[in-house]
């Protein structure tokens, strides 16, 4: 029986990929992922850091006020991170995941260079009023905010750059296959620019330059000169990025939200608020985030909550490290670890677990990246594009 899971496993693996990217708020798409635990996966003992996490998650959540409605909110977030976490997993012995990345974001792109076409009008919410003379539009992609379909995109670049990069070979089916590749990195820069998500850009821009880092400097300075270069003939761009974006009504507004969630830290340092209460003290704000991801944490789950986060990442750096220094060149990996810096970075002004996906994309990361044992994985340069 167990023969004939595996046997079926690779291609329900890919199907259930693509219907989280299709439908990323809908639980029951996750909880597809959540057999796999009863695979015999590569780093299968790894659980530690996933059970820690929620561990605590579940310890806050008992004692948050109005903790009975919450553990149903816990429970989403133990399906998500686990279909993550086994996602990411099972991502080290094949890399059709790949694929159904390169899928949506064919569809996602496709679709924002025909809203962009039609230039369609957006929400007076999303736009200050000084821009809105020089910005046309904020195309949304497959997703009705702006924000969130640009952190995907952001999310996606480096693992396309580093998938085309991977795809190199002599044959002319590989040629045209990193053709297709860089073709897809070019719809997916443009479809991250007519978002307008400045965010969503620095989060791009702070994964491309971790990406190439010292190795490539060159390309470093290229991506510098093409953001000059945009700045300087698209009054849209320049425009959205201001002459200081520091003094934008986004960022005040931003402020705003800060103080008022800092008040509810002060007031339940250990354990958090919960995220009923949270949203509760938000609702005059008209938000039901807190448009930073570290300070949503410590409101909801306490300061300790912090404490485990930190370990979490100070661990994701050491694995990164040590295959660093085994000399793998491993491109893929390079662009998940990218990927995942930038998101990181974008939470100083996004909370990135909002949505179910952000939390989803963060675990498969990190075990992609941090599950010890070598895993037998399906060259890159095998995956079709």
């Amino acid at each position: 029986m167990q023969r004939r899971v595996l046997a079926y496993w690779p291609r329900l693996f890919f199907f259930t990929f693509v219907l989280i990217l299709l439908q990323p708020q809908e639980l029951l798409a996750y909880l597809f992922f959540l057999p796999a635990f009863f695979l015999p996966l590569s780093g299968r003992g790894q659980y530690r850091p996933l059970y820690l996490w929620l561990g605590w998650s579940f310890f806050s959540t008992l004692w948050a006020p109005g903790s009975a409605s919450l553990l149903r909110t816990w429970g989403a977030e133990g399906i998500i991170a686990g279909a993550g976490y086994v996602a990411g997993l099972f991502g080290r012995e094949d890399r059709r995941w790949l694929v159904a990345l390169q899928v949506i974001g064919l569809l996602t792109g496709g679709l924002i260079l025909v809203q962009a076409a039609v230039a369609p009008s957006f929400p007076p919410g999303w736009v200050a009023p000084a821009e809105r003379g020089v910005l046309p539009f904020r195309a949304t992609g497959l997703w009705s905010n702006p924000n969130r379909t640009g952190l995907f995109l952001a999310y996606l670049l480096p693992l396309f750059l580093a998938g085309a990069e991977e795809a190199k070979g002599k044959t002319r089916r590989r040629r045209s296959g990193v053709f297709l590749a860089m073709v897809l990195i070019g719809l997916t820069a443009t479809a991250l620019l007519f978002t307008y998500a400045r965010t969503a850009w620095v989060a791009a821009l702070v994964a491309l330059f971790l990406y190439w880092g010292p190795r490539e400097p060159a390309n470093c300075r290229r991506l510098v000169a093409a953001i000059l270069l945009l700045a300087g003939f698209m009054p849209s761009v320049a425009g959205r990025i201001g002459t200081n974006p520091l003094a934008s009504g986004t960022v005040a507004y931003r402020f705003l939200i800060w103080q008022e969630t800092w008040s509810l830290v002060q007031k339940y340092p250990v354990t958090g608020a919960g995220h009923h209460e949270l949203r509760l003290a938000l609702r005059p704000l008209r938000v039901d985030h807190v448009h930073n991801h570290y300070l949503q944490l410590a409101a909801e789950k306490g300061i300790p909550a912090l404490l485990v986060f930190g370990w979490l990442l100070w661990r994701f750096r050491q694995s990164a490290c040590r295959l660093g220094k085994e000399g793998r060149d491993d491109r893929l990996l390079w662009g998940v670890r990218a990927a995942f810096g930038g998101q990181l970075v974008a939470g100083l002004a996004e909370s990135i677990w909002a949505v179910p996906l952000g939390s989803f994309f963060f675990w498969f990361a990190f075990a992609l990246v941090t599950a010890e044992g070598k895993p037998a994985v399906t060259s890159a340069a095998e995956t079709p594009v």
